[in-house]
């Protein structure tokens, strides 16, 4: 085969046009697809430092009611999946069947912090918000308790998650007094009141 023959096969009859067209959409497609599984269904990455808060609406035993507590969260997401633990900083309730004070208001430091393990997952949804499950397991002074919180991780657009959202809210139960209320979970702390009386606690 003469060296003209081999040039007009490589240089006419093979397209490389037609290869360089091909490569250029696969890469478009491939860029496509991680564009589209990052932004469509990616999951959120909550890992990090946060501040939970709760705030009771209903309970079983009334010295529970309108009760805020507030919490240092520390998550890492694995997959779906959310491991995480938290400590108890601040307490603000009832004092019950007290008649010294209204309110009984408290800041837990150190030793003081009931500390709990955490278990959650995202579910990712397309058409709508995001949910994220967390479950604490408190080890208090005098028990196990359990706390479940849902939130809804809403979409800045119809498809798109606002993945700079710093702050959500949901709904909490807890088998302690059986109580039910609302949740807020943010990167920036809660505003917390001075103690009006100080404890031993």
């Amino acid at each position: 085969m003469s060296i003209s023959l081999i040039s007009n096969f490589i240089f006419k009859d093979f397209a490389f046009g037609n290869v360089l067209e091909a490569i250029l959409a696969a890469i478009f497609i491939a860029l496509l697809f991680f564009w589209v599984r990052e932004k469509v269904f990616g999951i959120p990455d909550l890992s990090g430092k946060w501040y939970l808060k709760s705030k009771t609406e209903t309970t079983a035993y009334r010295p529970y009611e309108k009760m805020e507590l507030q919490h240092n969260l520390f998550i890492r997401l694995e997959g779906n999946n959310i491991r995480g633990a938290s400590e108890k900083i601040y307490e603000d309730s009832s004092y019950g069947k007290r008649n010294t004070h209204i309110r009984h208001i408290l800041q837990y430091t150190g030793k003081h912090r009931a500390r709990a393990s955490i278990e959650g997952s995202i579910q990712k949804n397309i058409f709508g918000p995001d949910i994220l499950i967390l479950h604490a397991t408190e080890y208090g002074e005098k028990r196990q308790s359990t706390i479940y919180c849902r939130f809804e991780i809403k979409k800045k657009y119809l498809f798109f998650s606002d993945r700079m959202a710093e702050k959500f809210e949901g709904d909490f139960y807890s088998m302690v007094a059986d109580q039910k209320g609302i949740v807020c979970l943010s990167k920036i702390p809660f505003q917390q009141f001075s103690p009006e009386i100080k404890e031993k606690v």
